[in-house]
């Protein structure tokens, strides 16, 4: 019979243990850890890498024009291509989109196509073809957030503050149609891409509770195939009088978007949200310092369990 209480819990001693198959398991056991080690860093570079969005503009925004409206019709109207693109999502019922709002009143619109997204149902000006870009294109989160030529993101308090430098600091370098006019009612556009073109409809709309308006609220959307390159839009424009946006861009979806805040709300990859468990277990090779103490402290003890598991087994035949 032993007496439990006079076996040490751990007994490092391994000269006094009966071990011989086990210490033969000990090298393919080192040697199987030491190659998790080694392995760790290169799988979690080469996992990052995939996940890091890319700053592709053919992967995404190609070109840009806008057109404001009313024009003569019985005349070309012109069309002009602006250095960026800001798509901004917000709503009436957010009390921190008023300030940034107020402030994106004040841009150089001859130079900024700006399109304002209410994809918000508790809003009266909702827009289904918004909520679609917020929710599958971009894969969004937080209200209000602003896109920067469907690349950058930027969130968070001082959103608004960073957008001038940002839109200094990108490149959108638009190209991609060749020609694109309006012509009595008919719009006719040419590009050597296969992309199709969307046309946002945008329009002054007053605020559902506060006294001012948004300038460039999307009302409408309109996709024309590749194949057509000319269609009547008079109809569908029916004495409108507010901005074209016409956006030729990758059709694919979810779009990378790269966060460019400083203090962002939420630092999450947006672009891939088909899986949540990713963010569980993503990480930037931070974490590699940890798994490896880990694993030197477990080899550390691996004679001392061994040693420990032994001694049970030997207390087990003494009793048998």
């Amino acid at each position: 019979m032993v007496h439990w209480s006079r076996v040490p819990l751990l007994n490092t001693c391994l000269g006094k243990s009966a071990i011989t198959v086990s210490k033969r398991k000990i090298p393919y056991l080192v040697l199987t850890v030491v190659l998790m080690i080694l392995t760790l860093p290169i799988t979690s570079s080469t996992e990052d890498s995939s996940q890091e969005p890319q700053n592709d503009t053919q992967s995404g925004l190609i070109d840009v024009y806008f057109l404001d409206l009313p024009c003569d019709i019985n005349s070309t109207c012109e069309v002009s291509r602006p250095a960026h693109l800001v798509e901004y999502f917000g709503a009436d019922w957010c009390e921190p989109c008023e300030s940034l709002e107020l402030f994106l009143n004040t841009l150089n619109f001859d130079d900024i196509a700006l399109i304002q997204h209410h994809p918000s149902v508790l809003d009266q000006s909702y827009l289904n073809h918004s909520k679609e870009v917020f929710d599958k294109e971009y894969r969004l989160l937080f209200i209000p957030s602003l896109v920067l030529n469907s690349n950058g993101l930027l969130t968070g308090s001082t959103q608004g503050v960073e957008l001038n430098q940002s839109l200094i600091n990108i490149d959108s370098g638009f190209e991609g149609l060749d020609d694109i006019s309006v012509q009595n009612g008919t719009l006719f556009w040419n590009t050597s891409t296969q992309h199709n073109l969307t046309i946002w409809k945008l329009e002054q709309t007053e605020h559902e509770f506060d006294n001012r308006t948004l300038p460039y609220l999307a009302v409408e959307r309109l996709t024309l195939t590749n194949d057509n390159r000319q269609h009547d839009i008079s109809s569908w424009l029916n004495h409108f009088d507010g901005r074209l946006v016409f956006i030729l861009q990758d059709d694919a979806y979810p779009k990378p978007l790269q966060t460019i805040s400083t203090s962002p709300t939420g630092e999450k990859y947006l672009n891939d949200g088909e899986d949540d468990t990713y963010d569980l277990f993503a990480h930037d090779g931070g974490y590699d310092l940890a798994i490896i103490t880990f694993v030197i402290l477990f080899i550390a003890l691996l004679p001392a369990l061994i040693s420990f598991r032994n001694l049970q087994k030997q207390g087990f035949d003494e009793e048998e």
